[in-house]
């Protein structure tokens, strides 16, 4: 019988293309949620329920992650950056998992339930902040798509057409900035 040390360790490869995916979606729900705090009253009114400093990450263990901040009556995307204290964090357990739900093949409830999410931090905020990304989701994503992430998809307007038009438009100056 071979001791343990004897067998080669295997160290499992990188998942280059899930961490893509989910740092590209992070980016794009970042942006979105900048934008749309500046051009939907609805956001703009959940978010300024806030306290005046505030600030809440998304991210996955070992991997991805994007900070978003509230202050002096601004709302920004910080990007990826490592934080020390974040009010509220939701989090993958593995980029396998965040991956799922950024494709829409499962849904956040569905995550949740199978203790592949956590949330540390608020409850109450948390719930604000998923109130806000449902509306962020309307925006970004045509409305075949979002209803692989939302219950219920808003019916689409002029208003939203417009409010859709203007935040690709500051998305795709955020990414060339």
């Amino acid at each position: 019988m071979k001791a343990v040390s004897d067998y080669k360790e295997i160290i499992p490869g990188k998942k280059w293309f899930e961490t893509l995916v989910t740092r590209v979606f992070f980016f794009f729900i970042g942006m979105g949620m900048q934008t749309a705090y500046r051009i939907d009253p609805d956001v703009k009114k959940e978010v300024d329920s806030w306290p005046e400093t505030f600030s809440f990450r998304m991210a996955v263990v070992g991997g991805p992650s994007m900070l978003m901040l509230k202050k002096a009556g601004s709302f920004q995307y910080l990007g990826e950056k490592e934080v020390f204290y974040a009010d509220v964090e939701m989090c993958w357990k593995n980029i396998t998992f965040a991956y799922l739900v950024m494709t829409g093949r499962i849904s956040v409830p569905n995550a949740v339930y199978h203790n592949r999410q956590f949330v540390r931090g608020s409850l109450i905020y948390t719930m604000s902040i998923i109130r806000v990304m449902n509306v962020v989701q309307t925006l970004l994503l045509p409305n075949f798509i979002a209803r692989f992430y939302i219950k219920e998809v808003p019916r689409l307007t002029f208003k939203k057409l417009v409010n859709r038009a203007i935040t690709y438009v500051n998305i795709g100056y955020g990414a060339i900035k």
